[in-house]
Parts: C-alpha cells; sequence; structure tokens
C-alpha cells in the first residue's frame, strides 16, 4: 500500500544534516553563513568550470521524463496492468533521497534560476562539479515551458510549498499523500534481461479517473521536487514478481518482489506525436493512456475524497 510520507521524510532529512542544516531545524542565522567568507576567486571557480561546459541550451532539460524520447523505456500502455501480465520493468532512479528539507522562509530566499546560477552554486559550497551540472539541469527543468497544454507545474523546495501547490492545483486543502514502496531500490530497476509478472493490481484512487499531483524528487543539495498535474489520470498499486528462468541466480540484483505506484494520464491528446511509444501502440496521442511508474522518493498527492 502506498505510505503517507511527509513525517518519516522529514525525520530522514533532517537526520541527513549537512552544510545547511540549520535552515531546516530552525537555527538561527544567514543561508549557509559561511558564504560570506567565500573568496571572490572561488565564485569564479565554481562559476567558470561549469559554464565553460555547459550553455543553457545545451544543460536544456527534458524535464517531465516520463513523457520525453530519452526515456521512453519508462512508458507502458494501461491494459499492461493486469494480473498475469509480463514486461520488462524499468523505474527511474531517485534522484535526491536524503537530502534535507529547507525551512520555508529559508526556501524562499534562495533566487532559483539559472540566471542567478552562481549565488546559488555560493549558497550550497562547497561541492563537486557533477552536482553543480545536476543543479543547473535542475534549475533549468523548473525554469522550461510547460510540457503539456493545461500541465500546472512548480518546483517545491519546503514541506508548505509542496503541499501548498498540491492544494491549489487540486481545489482542496483535504490531501492524502503517497509514495512507491521502499521496496522499489534507491538507484531504480532497468530489467533488459528479467521478466517481470504482475501479480497483482490494486485502483488507488476511488473515481475511474481522477486529479492529482505528482511531484519527483530532483538532484540538488537541498530537497527539491518538480511538481505537475497533467489530469486526469489513474493510479494504480501494481505488485509484481520476477519471473524466474534457468539462468537466474541468487546474486540478482534485481528484486523479487516490487511494489510500485503507477500514474496513468488518461487525456493525452496534447502529448508529444513524435514519440515512439504512439509507434509501438499503433495508436495516436488522445487515442490511448500513457503510464509510467513512480520512482522511490516522489509523492503523489489525491484529494482525501478519492483516495
Amino acid at each position: 500500500m502506498g505510505v503517507l510520507l511527509f513525517l518519516v521524510s522529514l525525520l530522514v532529512g533532517l537526520a541527513g544534516g549537512g552544510r545547511c542544516a540549520s535552515l531546516a531545524i530552525g537555527v538561527e542565522g544567514t543561508i549557509c553563513s559561511q558564504r560570506s567568507e567565500r573568496k571572490v576567486k572561488e565564485s569564479k571557480h565554481y562559476w567558470s568550470v561549469y559554464s565553460d561546459q555547459l550553455t543553457k541550451g545545451d544543460a536544456k532539460i527534458y524535464h517531465n521524463w516520463a513523457h520525453r524520447i530519452a526515456s521512453e523505456k519508462l512508458l507502458y500502455p494501461e491494459n499492461v496492468f493486469t494480473a498475469g501480465s509480463k514486461m520488462n520493468l524499468y523505474i527511474d532512479r531517485a534522484a535526491a533521497l536524503h537530502s534535507a528539507w529547507l525551512r520555508h522562509d529559508a526556501a524562499n530566499s534562495i533566487p532559483m534560476s539559472t540566471k542567478n546560477f552562481t549565488e546559488v552554486i555560493m549558497t550550497f559550497a562547497p561541492m563537486s562539479l557533477a552536482m553543480a551540472r545536476d543543479m543547473w539541469s535542475t534549475l533549468s527543468s523548473c525554469e522550461h515551458p510547460r510540457e503539456v497544454a493545461g500541465e500546472q507545474k512548480a518546483c517545491t523546495m519546503s514541506v508548505q510549498s509542496m503541499h501548498g501547490f498540491a492544494a491549489s492545483a487540486l481545489g482542496t486543502s483535504e490531501l492524502r499523500a503517497f509514495s512507491t514502496s521502499l521496496d522499489v531500490p534507491e538507484e531504480g530497476i532497468g530489467s533488459p534481461s528479467n521478466r517481470y509478472r504482475v501479480a497483482a493490481v490494486r485502483a488507488v484512487t476511488a473515481k475511474a479517473a481522477a486529479n492529482t499531483v505528482t511531484c519527483h524528487s530532483m538532484s540538488f543539495p537541498a530537497a527539491l521536487f518538480y511538481c505537475h498535474a497533467v489530469n486526469p489520470t489513474r493510479i494504480y498499486e501494481v505488485t509484481l514478481q520476477r519471473e524466474k528462468e534457468d539462468s537466474d541466480v541468487t546474486t540478482s540484483k534485481t528484486p523479487p518482489v516490487v511494489r510500485a505506484l503507477a500514474v496513468c494520464h488518461v487525456n493525452t491528446s496534447a502529448f508529444d506525436p513524435t514519440l515512439m511509444y504512439w509507434v509501438k501502440l499503433g495508436r495516436k496521442p488522445g487515442e490511448a493512456s500513457m503510464c509510467h511508474f513512480l520512482t522511490r522518493g516522489d509523492v503523489l498527492w489525491a484529494p482525501a475524497s478519492v483516495a
């Protein structure tokens, strides 16, 4: 069963600590007060090392990866979610599962944009070049135009802002939050050589199709979620069992049983018609739904009246 997430994740985030932990636990002071002590040359170093390798165009991220060509292996037709169906299971890796939440006021004080990238970098410095790349991609994702007509989206860095966006998008503050089971590994699942069989399927939302908000964890030094609503949706909790083959060995890294949440977008009429997904189905956007699994740490919000 999907699990209510926030009390647990908040405690985990606070325990994670880090240079900016004071922002999450309420210690007085400016954001990472150490930044005022950074030398000018350090700022230039972080910026030049990164900007020399990536421009805005190069760093453009396909933020809604469930609907982009680069991740089409993550997409499934809805009819696969029936008991007995078999599939190669792909669930994306968790981006930043252990990042700490910031206080609401601290999160709002960070100038979250690629234009202010140097200042954002120095807020969380020092960091690796790999993290700097991820931060740029995350900021680009947050600034990217809406992927689908009618999509509502926001990047959130505090529990309050995440709940506030979900409440606004769904028209109610009476919400339930769900997350994929912990038996989905943080590194995700990619099983080109391991088939999974659908053992059980349970509808999470009571209505045939309901409005929901999905929040994807993003790679960032602090907790940051890309939240969006592409409605209506159907939500399923799917239990899958790995098929045992003659060559199967007990050292397989793929878990034998997986319970995961699947989101199916019902109205796909405004989706990208160039996706190979439609070619494989022999359909056009609007003629079939499109589904994907949630990664570990992602959060799904639904009105309490339908979940």
